[in-house]
């Protein structure tokens, strides 16, 4: 929080150092200013940016977006590439039927009807009716 303060300092050191060339500023504790101080730490301000350094920072920015894209782009095939598993069936295999001969007669009784189990489909959970 100290350093938020001294922000201000630091920039208006920087604005006067950049009209008149290189300067040195002076860190006091947790401010900075043009002036020393007790136990100050010098800090050199940086040369103004030549136009081929610019350029170079341009060029490897440039090549740092470009190895990003190439990136995503891989990563996006791969992502395209897995095919997640599909739900199977818990129970066994059902048996292949012979549809030659009929299936044989069953014996009514009378009993709670239940809905037949889905063999294709997966198990769905279901919450049972409150008694009234």
């Amino acid at each position: 929080m100290k350093a938020l303060r001294a922000w201000p300092v630091l920039l208006l050191a920087l604005a006067t150092s950049a009209a008149g060339g290189e300067t040195t500023i002076f860190r006091c504790g947790d401010s900075y200013s043009p002036t020393p101080c007790a136990n100050a730490r010098a800090i050199e301000s940086a040369a103004p940016v030549s136009a081929a350094r610019r350029a170079e920072a341009r060029a490897v920015a440039a090549r740092e977006k470009q190895l990003a894209l190439e990136m995503v782009r891989d990563r996006q095939e791969r992502e395209r590439a897995i095919r997640p598993a599909t739900a199977g069936s818990l129970g066994p295999v059902p048996a292949a039927r012979a549809t030659s001969a009929p299936p044989a007669a069953k014996k009514h009784v009378r009993a709670k009807k239940r809905a037949p189990p889905d063999e294709g489909r997966d198990f769905v959970a279901a919450v049972p009716r409150a008694k009234t």
